[in-house]
């Protein structure tokens, strides 16, 4: 064998990892029709009564089972995450302030109630045990990760629903 030659055994533009089940024209591959199958008979194995028609499965149906299943499990991710941004924002201290009717004080009064808070907040500054309450970096490094994340499933959860809204439309 000559091992200047170089011999490609793939399909063209194939990621690693990644499986066609399909063809272009929609028809199942070898490596499809066999996982169809399997999915059948685990189905039949799982249900007693089972109603799904194995004499002529509708391969197009999987693949639209499989999207809407992966679309499910990203939007339940994305959820999650959303939970987590709202749990992490409530449980961070906000400072609360009081409106005051300014129309109802004179000057002497206002002075000394901006002095009185300045005072306040000078003692607080100086006696304090902790200064300012400060972001681990554990807390820092989870909320980076949910706001990447939650991009991500976005992004994938709009893609998964545009690719459902298509494969309806055309069949």
């Amino acid at each position: 064998m000559d091992s200047s030659v170089l011999t490609h055994h793939g399909i063209l533009g194939q990621k690693w990892g990644v499986r066609r089940y399909q063809n272009k024209d929609g028809t199942l591959t070898a490596q499809g029709q066999k996982r169809y199958d399997r999915d059948i008979k685990s189905n039949l194995a799982k249900k007693k009564d089972s109603r799904i028609d194995t004499s002529s499965p509708d391969p197009k149906r999987w693949v639209k089972e499989d999207t809407e299943r992966k679309k499910k499990l990203v939007d339940t991710s994305s959820d999650l995450i959303k939970e987590m941004k709202n749990l992490e924002n409530s449980s961070s201290p906000k400072p609360t302030r009081i409106k005051m009717d300014l129309s109802k004080m004179s000057d002497k009064e206002m002075r000394d109630k901006i002095n009185r808070e300045l005072l306040e907040q000078q003692y607080n500054k100086l006696f304090a045990e902790v200064s300012q309450p400060t972001i681990s970096r554990g807390r820092q490094y989870v909320r980076e990760v949910l706001n990447v994340a939650g991009d991500v499933l976005t992004v994938t959860s709009s893609s998964l629903a545009i690719a459902l809204a298509i494969k309806e439309l055309k069949g």
